[in-house]
C-alpha cells in the first residue's frame, strides 16, 4: 500500500536529565516529525439513487497537529460508465473536515458518481502538498444494510448467485425476491430496490427475508437461462419453506426493467406460489413468453409502475400488461404512470443516458411506502 505523509513542522523539545539541569535543543538539532497514512476507510450509504460516499476516514500513525479546512482538499478521479468501456473523469469537493487525534474525516459534497463505479481517485491538500491519498490507500468500504446481506454463489452447476438478508426473527417470515435490471449486477448498490426492505425502519414494520438474485448479462438475456434461474429461485424458496424460515402464504416478487419482466415471468410460471408482485417498467418487449402467458397470472395481485416518458422501455409495455390482465377478470391489477414532474420531484431527469433517467421508476416507487404497505397486505390465505 502506498503511504502518504503529513509533515508536521514544529519545535521538538528534548529533555536531558543530569545534575538537575534541563537543556533545550537548538534549531540546528530540530527534527522533522512525520505522520504517515496507515489506511483509508470509505463510509458509504445507499441513497435513493445508489451508493455514495459519506465520509473518508483517514487513519495516520500519529496524532495530527495541523489545522485543516475543507477548502484545503480536492478530489479528482475516473469512474466506469454502465455497460461501456469508456471512463468518465470527475471532480469532488468536501463540505467539512474534522481532525480527531490520529484521524482525519473528510466529508464529500455533491459527489457526482456512484461509488462502486469509481476506479481511481486522488485526494490532494493545498495546504500541505505532501498529504495525498488514492484508491490504493483504501482498505475497507463500509455500506450499512448492504453489508448485512450474505452473498451466496451457485453450486452443483446451477446459475443462481444471490444476496440474502436474514431478519432477526428467522421463523416463518415473508420473503421479498428482488430482480435487478439488465447489467445491474451490483444490485445492492445501484438503487434502493433491494436494500430498503432490509432497512431497520422497514424491518421493524415488515420483518422479512430479502433475496436479490445476481444474474449476469449472458444468462439474463437468454430466455432459456432466465427460465432456469427462475426455477432455481423457486427451489430456493421451497427449501426455505421446508426449513420453517419462510411463510409460504407470503412470498412477494418485484423488479425493475428486466427485473420487472422477470417478475411477470415468475408469476406466470408459479401463479399459485406468489402472494403479490410489483412490476416496475417491465421490459416485456424482450419476452414473447411474458406477453403470451399473462392470463396464467390473473389471480396474482400485481401493481405496475412506469414513467410516462420512460426512454428505455416504452410506457406502452407496462400499459399492455395492465390492459391484457384487465381482460382476464384479474384478482387485483393496478397501474401507476408517473408524469415528468413526478419523476423530476423524485430525483430523475430527462437525459436518456443519465444515471437517473426516467427509466428508473424505482427512484419514485421505493420512496413511497404505499407500495410496500400494499404488497404486505397480500396473502394466499
Amino acid at each position: 500500500m502506498k503511504k502518504a505523509s503529513i509533515l508536521l513542522m514544529g519545535i521538538t523539545m528534548l529533555a536531558v536529565s543530569g545534575c538537575g539541569n534541563t537543556a533545550n535543543v537548538s534549531n540546528a538539532d530540530m527534527e522533522e516529525a512525520t505522520v504517515k497514512v496507515e489506511n483509508v476507510v470509505v463510509h458509504t450509504t445507499v441513497r435513493t439513487t445508489g451508493q455514495y460516499p459519506e465520509t473518508l476516514e483517514v487513519t495516520c500513525e500519529n496524532d495530527i497537529n495541523e489545522e485543516l479546512s475543507s477548502e484545503d482538499f480536492h478530489m479528482t478521479g475516473e469512474a466506469s460508465i454502465w455497460e461501456s468501456d469508456d471512463k468518465r473523469s470527475f471532480e469532488a469537493s468536501f463540505s467539512d473536515v474534522k481532525v480527531d487525534g490520529n484521524k482525519i474525516y473528510l466529508y464529500p459534497e455533491d459527489f457526482p458518481e456512484k461509488f462502486f463505479y469509481v476506479d481511481t481517485f486522488e485526494v490532494t491538500c493545498d495546504k500541505n502538498d505532501t498529504f495525498k491519498i488514492t484508491e490504493q490507500d483504501v482498505t475497507e468500504v463500509i455500506t450499512p444494510v448492504a453489508d448485512d446481506f450474505e452473498y451466496i454463489e451457485a453450486t452443483g452447476g446451477g446459475k443462481l448467485n444471490y444476496h440474502l438478508f436474514t431478519p432477526e426473527d428467522t421463523e416463518n417470515k415473508p420473503v421479498v425476491v428482488v430482480f435487478h435490471g439488465y447489467g445491474d449486477t451490483s444490485n445492492l448498490l445501484t438503487y434502493r430496490t433491494a436494500v430498503e426492505w432490509a432497512e431497520p425502519e422497514n424491518q421493524e414494520k415488515r420483518p422479512c427475508y430479502v433475496i436479490a438474485p445476481v444474474i449476469d448479462d449472458m444468462n439474463y438475456y437468454s430466455p432459456k437461462s432466465r427460465s432456469e434461474i427462475l426455477d432455481e429461485v423457486k427451489a430456493l424458496l421451497d427449501g426455505m419453506i421446508a426449513e420453517g424460515k419462510v411463510d409460504s402464504s407470503r412470498i412477494y416478487v418485484m423488479g425493475n426493467s428486466f427485473g420487472g419482466m422477470s417478475t411477470i415471468e415468475f408469476c406466470e410460471k408459479y401463479p399459485y406460489f406468489v402472494a403479490g408482485a410489483l412490476a416496475l417498467c417491465p421490459a416485456v418487449n424482450y419476452s414473447n413468453t411474458a406477453k403470451q402467458n399473462l392470463e396464467n397470472m390473473k389471480d396474482v395481485p400485481i401493481w405496475i409502475a412506469q414513467a410516462e416518458n420512460d426512454n428505455t422501455i416504452p410506457v406502452s409495455e407496462g400499459q399492455f400488461v395492465y390492459d391484457r390482465l384487465q381482460m382476464c377478470d384479474p384478482k387485483d391489477v393496478r397501474i401507476k404512470i408517473y408524469t415528468d414532474e413526478e419523476m423530476n420531484a423524485a430525483g430523475a431527469d430527462a437525459a436518456p443516458d443519465s444515471t437517473y433517467s426516467y427509466h428508473h421508476v424505482e427512484i419514485a416507487v421505493m420512496e413511497d411506502d404505499t407500495y410496500m404497505e400494499w404488497l404486505f397486505e397480500q396473502s394466499l390465505e
